[in-house]
This record gives structure tokens, C-alpha cells and sequence, in this order.
């Protein structure tokens, strides 16, 4: 009967991890309505306790928008600082921007090619490879969404989301 017991308390135990997890991924709503000049106090509060950057400003003249034509470049620019121009699966950024989320302004990676810039040489330029895909690659961060409050419309409360954010990009090999 003790090995009964043991195996029943790690049961519930496992069970209690899974239902942490799961509540965590999932929708959590703060309590509380708040006015409109509140709502984005109250949302830089939330957003730092859980240790996002809350600061950062976004100099959009450096971005480009979402969903523009992007184009593969087809000569890799090695003496840039910037790693997105110098991977062999560049990128370049773009913000996504929605009302009534904090952060509103999100900062995503958009890979430029399908392929990968492969160089053959010293004194060749890259050329698009298929036989690789360009990725990207992503990051998880929560987000805070404004909902009208039932019991008071001009009063706002606060649900947090996870989001996943491409933040680079990489090459793989394809699959076949």
C-alpha cells in the first residue's frame, strides 16, 4: 500500500503542474476597470513586473511598414554591423502595430529571401539556394489587450496574451 500511495501523490502532483501549466498559456485577465488615463499606467506596470522592457521607443523612420514588398538581395553585405545583413538568411524589421494592445508597436523580423544566400567562394557573390529555407525566428512575449468592462462601457480592463514574435531569421535545411 505505501507504493499505492506514492504513485497517487505523484499523479496529482503531475496533474497540479499540468493545470499550472495550461492556466499560464492562456488568457490571464487582470481585475480591475479602469479610465482611459489609467488603463495605460496600470498596463506599463503589468508589462514591467513580468520584466518587459517598458521604455522603448520606437524611431519608426527606421522601420519598415508590415507586408511591403521585400526583396531578396543578392549580395551579401559583409563589412555591416548589422548581423540581418550579414546572415546568409537576411531580414529586415518592420513594426506591428495594433490599437488597443500594450505594447501597440511591436518590433518584428521579416525574412528577405526563401532561400539562403550561399557564396561559393571568396570572390563570389551569394546566389539563392533552395535546397535551405530562410526562417525565422521567434520570441514569446506577452501582450495586454484593452476590453470594454461589462459592468461600466467607458471603463477599461486589461487580458494579457502570449504572442509569438519573429525577431530573426536563420537558414535550415529544406524539407523533402
Amino acid at each position: 500500500m505505501p507504493g499505492l500511495f506514492k504513485i497517487m501523490q505523484t499523479l496529482i502532483l503531475l496533474g497540479l503542474v499540468i493545470a499550472k501549466c495550461t492556466w499560464t498559456s492562456e488568457a490571464h485577465k487582470y481585475k480591475g476597470c479602469f479610465s482611459t488615463e489609467k488603463l495605460e499606467h496600470r498596463a506599463l506596470k503589468i508589462l514591467h513586473r513580468n520584466r518587459y522592457q517598458t521604455d522603448v521607443h520606437i524611431d519608426e523612420t527606421q522601420y519598415h511598414k508590415l507586408g511591403m514588398k521585400k526583396t531578396c538581395p543578392t549580395v551579401l553585405r559583409s563589412q555591416s554591423v548589422d548581423y540581418n545583413n550579414r546572415s546568409v538568411s537576411p531580414w529586415r524589421y518592420s513594426i506591428d502595430s495594433v490599437e488597443g494592445r500594450f505594447p501597440e508597436k511591436i518590433v518584428v523580423a521579416e525574412c528577405l529571401c526563401q532561400g539562403c544566400l550561399i557564396i561559393k567562394g571568396p570572390r563570389h557573390h551569394g546566389a539563392q539556394h533552395h535546397a535551405y529555407n530562410s526562417v525565422p525566428i521567434e520570441q514569446t512575449q506577452m501582450v495586454l489587450m484593452k476590453t470594454v468592462c461589462l459592468n461600466n462601457p467607458e471603463k477599461y480592463s486589461l487580458t494579457s496574451h502570449f504572442v509569438k514574435v519573429p525577431i530573426a531569421c536563420t537558414c535550415v535545411r529544406s524539407r523533402i
